[in-house]
């Protein structure tokens, strides 16, 4: 198993029985603030929509400023699963030090909890916790 300041993590550290005990350290500057996705495009469900997401999740990946936490809740859990054109940017941003939250709930409605991998399983508590915890909270 790499050690938390490798840059090339291996994907056993992601494993279940470690995901646990992971820890986030960002690498570059911290706001403390929740972004909060509840579907896999912003504005309307179209191709601009999608877009416009996935430039959003790139623009963050390259800022100077990271949120303290992106928390992916209802259908936007899809981004988080194999398979999805998301996953990449979004592992990226996790690297980066933002800590990812995932709705256990809707994993597990939509049938998808096997197939998460990135960010951490999470519930309703998880996500109060997070929304107490940051200055601002942003809903897209």
């Amino acid at each position: 198993m790499n050690s938390i300041n490798d840059n090339n993590f291996d994907q056993n550290y992601f494993e279940d029985t470690y995901f646990e005990k992971r820890v986030w350290i960002a690498s570059a500057k911290t706001a403390n603030q929740l972004y909060i996705f509840t579907r896999l495009y912003i504005g309307e469900n179209d191709e601009m929509g999608k877009k416009t997401f996935s430039d959003l999740l790139t623009a963050i990946s390259e800022s100077e400023t990271i949120p303290k936490t992106m928390a992916f809740w209802n259908n936007a859990v899809k981004a988080c699963v194999e398979g999805s054109p998301l996953l990449e940017i979004i592992t990226q941003i996790e690297k980066l030090g933002v800590k990812i939250l995932v709705a256990g709930h809707a994993l597990n409605k939509l049938n998808l909890k096997s197939s998460l991998r990135t960010g951490k399983t999470a519930n309703h508590f998880d996500l109060i916790e997070a929304i107490n915890q940051s200055n601002k909270v942003l809903n897209f």
